[in-house]
């Protein structure tokens, strides 16, 4: 899988409006999945500020690839096969 940082990835600036305490799998692929499609389809523009709550959390890695990270669909949207990366 290609590293992700900002000079391989397009990443819009926006204002800081959410804290969020804890950086795992599911507030990543979920949570903030949910807050960046409000960010595409709506007027919402935020994006997230996590604290890591225990000392063997994940934001050094994040914070490595300049917060970027995967998600990888895979389910059934309106009847459709969706696998999407």
């Amino acid at each position: 899988m290609k590293a992700l940082n900002n000079k391989t990835a397009v990443k819009a600036v926006r204002p800081e409006r959410i804290i969020q305490f804890g950086e795992g799998n599911f507030l990543r692929a979920f949570v903030d999945w949910i807050i960046s499609n409000m960010n595409e389809k709506t007027d919402f523009n935020s994006s997230v500020v996590v604290v890591q709550p225990i000392d063997k959390g994940m934001v050094d890695a994040l914070n490595a690839q300049d917060c970027l990270y995967h998600v990888n669909l895979q389910g059934l949207n309106n009847g459709e096969v969706v696998n999407s990366f």
